[in-house]
């Protein structure tokens, strides 16, 4: 029997920021069965607390959430750091540098908040949608952040096509750096520490609670989830994914996101 599920929340688990009814009632079975199932996201801890109470892991002991795309794993009772590996000032300075270079919105994640550097009105309103935390820095001056604990930087446009053109330019200013890049929700080019990943975080929580990695699964749609589709030994993806996501997968759902895909996941290989 699978006994850790992981799921991405944005395109996977979420519709309008909610988890679907279907998806909750499922998830709720599987937690009576003993599946742990943890939300594994790109987003703050402090933005996912409704999540959490919508699949009744908030505030609960031996519950889990893996935040930041692995940055950040919590335990959720007293909202307890089991694990954290942001950047450094300087190096997310030398990121927020190149992107002058670009026509790109910048975000910054410390713990706690979420800045927008050259805000882009669409990233402005997902926030508010998303009730995060956030603020809107008029001038282009990350200095304030000196003393912060910063999670990751973001290059945000609603431009795949883009983003990858970026990251191309910047391949060897990257691996300088000593950063890794990934990409979520079609708008997101997401810089993190080396080695932080979803993958990484799935084999951290498993060894930590003694779950063999053949008893997990993971389910996601964006190359933000490629580390913890290919960890698991029960990788999946949604109809939404691009085709060489769909490539590294045991499963594919028949059901999108918004059509209850993480339902059906866990009645077929759980329930």
């Amino acid at each position: 029997m699978y006994k850790l599920m992981l799921s991405d929340l944005d395109e996977t688990l979420l519709v309008n920021h909610h988890v679907p009814k279907e998806n909750a009632e499922a998830i709720k079975k599987a937690q009576a069965k003993g599946l742990k199932f943890v939300p594994a996201t790109g987003r703050a801890y402090n933005m996912i607390q409704e999540i959490l109470q919508e699949i009744g892991t908030y505030q609960k002991e031996e519950q889990y959430s893996i935040c930041f795309n692995g940055a950040l794993i919590m335990e959720n009772k007293d909202d307890k750091v089991l694990h954290f590996q942001g950047i450094s000032f300087e190096q997310a300075k030398e990121l927020f540098e190149l992107a002058k270079n670009y026509d790109v919105c910048v975000m910054i994640f410390t713990t706690s908040m979420c800045y927008l550097f050259n805000a882009d009105p669409t990233e402005v309103e997902r926030k508010t949608a998303q009730k995060a935390p956030f603020k809107i820095i008029d001038e282009f001056n990350m200095d304030f952040l000196k003393d912060d604990q910063i999670a990751k930087l973001l290059y945000v446009r609603p431009n795949m096509p883009l983003l990858k053109s970026i990251e191309q330019d910047l391949l060897e200013d990257i691996e300088r750096i000593g950063v890794c890049a990934s990409y979520s929700s079609y708008r997101y080019l997401e810089f993190n520490a080396i080695g932080v990943s979803k993958g990484f975080a799935l084999r951290w929580l498993s060894e930590y609670l003694g779950i063999d990695m053949n008893e997990t699964i993971a389910i996601g749609d964006n190359y933000n989830d490629v580390d913890m589709i290919k960890e698991a030994a029960l990788g999946i993806c949604v109809p939404c994914a691009e085709g060489d996501i769909k490539e590294l997968c045991q499963y594919v759902t028949e059901n999108d996101y918004d059509q209850g895909a993480v339902k059906e996941a866990i009645e077929k290989f759980v329930l």
